[in-house]
């Protein structure tokens, strides 16, 4: 075919500095450009299947990731339980005793004390309609025990646990009063009790009020007589000893006077006072002493103003300022805050739209409060020297609680030694933080005290020195939800390197925060708050803590207790999974979120509350025994934990209180100690004197040769001793 071409037409090759750069969309790097791009829409069609194949593909490549981490983890053994508790399949909450003996189980229709070696029932207390929910123990006598419970109603009561036996003692809100003191009969308001907890040896408890009506919530202290109740029972004791010895003496005589026994005497049933005493109704309760109120507290009022009308009546309102810190003894009326907030609007109104919206203040409706002996901080108390000195820590009586309410930036110190009228209670000491208290922990001796904040600080105070410890900041942006104080028999005691005494007890403290983090810090003299990551951060929420708690006779091992229902023990200090209790496969762990578990035997035995998978609830509403059972394991069998269970631990005080005397024996003792030391000094001492001495004429011989070699200067020509140059002014002896 003909071709056309132009006459007089030159070809210019391009330049080689003028060549286009290599781009990611030329056909060379990628053939498929070859190729027309699709009309629309089957181009968005593709584009569309393009991105779903990517985001398939992810999620395959980050499930097979999982698997692979999943079978290359070194997982925990698993022990299932050896005994099955199904008469205690009914169980709401449990918590065991102080020492081990016996775990109380809260049921509908009253509480049981079951021997924790045996797994049998020792007594129980029964009353209709009442659905135990909250059961705690203290030990207040030898092998007594107060017993604080609260039923679904929200009502609290008070029983003793002794001589295999429950003693009713009341009920703490069946007769209250209101605020302004009129008291309220069944008819009238009804007032709940959502919190209820006494101190240690049970000398004080504090119960938080709400009125449902009002919206308010307040805080009461009691004082219970330990003292006196302890009397009481010994004397009921006895008394029933008594009686029990003259019962066997007639029954010993009854058969002497009959020739043969009757059938009837055989088989003769108990008489049924005995029946009602077993079951340890109210009836047969004996009369113990009252309680008493020591204080009301209200929560702090809020940062609204000072409610005065005008200067002259705030001015009147203002005390003499000797509680200070609580932000709330000043003149600044809600108008003048409002007339400067609109002052500030007005001048910044451009601005204003930029500013975090203001969040509103929830109401304070959970608060937390800890009893707490003499110590330098609150002088209260410290002039019973008796107090101080007392090793006995159950004759060691609280005097100072220290409050926070939910929400708040205020810890506050009240003394129980003093007089208080109802709800006008000024308090002793104040702390005030810039950021809210979400958590606190007190030692078991109360000379620390911890208090955690929602900016992930942490404070350590010293009660018994009277001054702080420390502050740690284990992250920003999370916030502390639980402190706990473990025992000092696992944290290394550093001694000085000249006191042969101690001065401080170094002991760790546990920090939960809420993205599910454990971390574990040492307080000790002269060291400082490093904290360590025992457990990182969860990625999934069924892996959130739920519950951590160290074994109680054994700080070294934790029960943890995921939101997924897993029960795992670790060891405290790595943080490493040991072991996991399981249930039968028949059975899940009731409420994971708030589990039933409870640790008896100091360690030794585990009690872990399952529900039936497989069980519906019943035409009539009541939950029978066969909805679930109460499962005990033996950790004494656990191979993982064999290595725990044989470790010695020896009693170590946090409160060291080195008197004068101890402190003069102590160097005494370290003196004669080191005497034959002292005798091998002393010999290596003499048998160094003759070079010492020998080194020393050596230097003089040669400080006189020196001395002998020095020119002598003559000073002839001098007339005038007012012209020497020197500038100590010359003497008759430099003359010749």
């Amino acid at each position: 075919m003909p071709v056309y071409i132009r006459k007089n037409v030159n070809f210019t090759p391009p330049s080689i500095d003028n060549f286009p750069l290599e781009d990611d969309e030329d056909y060379i790097t990628d053939p498929d450009q070859l190729l027309d791009r699709l009309p629309q829409p089957y181009r968005m069609i593709d584009k569309v299947l393009s991105q779903w194949y990517d985001e398939v593909w992810q999620i395959i490549e980050k499930r097979e990731n999982e698997r692979l981490e999943e079978s290359r983890r070194i997982r925990a053994p698993q022990y299932e339980c050896s005994a099955q508790m199904e008469s205690q399949g009914r169980a709401c909450c449990v918590c065991d005793s102080v020492d081990g003996r016996y775990i109380f189980i809260g049921q509908p229709r009253g509480l049981s004390a079951v021997d924790v070696q045996t797994q049998e029932k020792v007594a129980s207390w029964e009353e209709e309609s009442v659905d135990i929910h909250y059961v705690k123990a203290y030990l207040i006598g030898v092998q007594v025990y107060l017993v604080v419970t609260i039923d679904d109603m929200g009502f609290a009561r008070l029983l003793i646990f002794g001589g295999d036996k429950f003693y009713f003692v009341k009920i703490l809100n069946e007769f209250q009063s209101d605020d302004f003191g009129s008291e309220l009969q069944e008819g009238g308001t009804k007032l709940i009790i959502s919190k209820c907890e006494a101190s240690r040896n049970g000398d004080y408890l504090g119960a938080m009020f709400e009125n449902p009506e009002t919206a308010e919530v307040w805080l009461e202290v009691y004082k219970l007589p330990r003292d006196a109740w302890l009397n009481e029972l010994e004397s009921v004791l006895t008394k029933k000893e008594e009686k029990s010895e003259e019962d066997q003496g007639t029954d010993t005589q009854a058969p002497t006077d009959q020739e043969a026994p009757t059938p009837q005497n055989e088989v003769e049933p108990p008489p049924a006072a005995t029946q009602e005493e077993s079951t340890g109704g109210e009836k047969h309760t004996p009369k113990l002493s009252p309680t008493s109120v020591v204080m009301k507290l209200k929560p702090p009022p809020s940062m609204s103003g000072n409610p005065a009308s005008s200067i002259h009546s705030a001015c009147q309102k203002v005390d003499s300022g000797e509680v200070i810190g609580t932000g709330v003894n000043h003149i600044l009326t809600p108008n003048h805050k409002d007339m400067r907030k609109e002052v500030f609007a007005h001048l910044h109104d451009n601005l204003m739209e930029y500013l975090p919206k203001e969040e509103e203040a929830e109401p304070l409706e959970d608060v937390n409060f800890h009893f707490m002996t003499a110590g330098r901080l609150v002088p209260t108390g410290l002039e019973q020297q008796s107090q101080i000195e007392e090793e006995d820590d159950m004759k060691r009586l609280p005097t100072t609680i220290a409050v926070w309410w939910k929400g708040s930036t205020h810890v506050v110190h009240y003394s129980l030694l003093k007089q208080h009228k109802d709800f006008d209670v000024k308090p002793d000491l104040v702390w005030p933080y810039l950021s809210p208290v979400t958590s606190s922990a007190i030692s078991d001796d109360t000379s620390l005290l911890a208090v955690g904040f929602e900016n992930g600080n942490i404070i350590i105070w010293d009660r018994y020195l009277g001054i702080q410890r420390g502050i740690v900041n284990i992250m920003d942006r999370v916030k502390i939800v639980q402190l706990t104080f473990l025992d000092p028999n696992i944290c290394p005691q550093n001694l000085d390197d000249y006191q042969p005494y101690r001065t401080k007890t170094s002991t760790y403290l546990l920090a939960l925060c809420d993205n599910g983090a454990l971390y574990i810090m040492m307080s000790g003299p002269g060291l400082e708050l490093d904290p360590i990551c025992i457990t990182p951060p969860v990625e999934s929420e069924d892996d959130i803590f739920t519950m951590v708690q160290p074994i109680p006779g054994m700080h070294d091992l934790l029960i943890t207790v995921l939101k997924s229902g897993k029960v795992q023990i670790r060891d405290t200090l790595q943080g490493t999974v040991l072991c996991e209790p399981v249930l039968p496969k028949s059975h899940e762990l009731m409420t994971p979120w708030d589990p039933v578990v409870a640790v008896g035997a100091m360690g030794q035995v585990l009690f872990l509350k399952g529900n039936n998978k497989d069980y519906g609830e019943e035409e009539g509403g009541d939950q029978s025994e066969s909805a679930g059972a109460l499962f005990m394991y033996q950790m004494k069998l656990f191979p993982t934990l064999d290595s725990y269970m044989s470790r010695r631990r020896d009693k170590v005080s946090q409160t060291v209180h080195a008197k004068i005397e101890n402190r003069i024996e102590a160097l005494m003792k370290e003196r004669i100690a080191q005497q034959g030391l002292r005798k091998h000094r002393m010999q290596e001492r003499w048998g160094n004197m003759k070079e010492e001495i020998w080194s020393i004429l050596q230097y003089k011989d040669m400080a006189e040769k020196k001395a002998d070699n020095r020119p002598e200067i003559h000073y002839k020509r001098v007339r005038n001793l007012s012209q020497t140059p020197g500038s100590m002014g010359w003497t008759p002896f430099f003359r010749n």
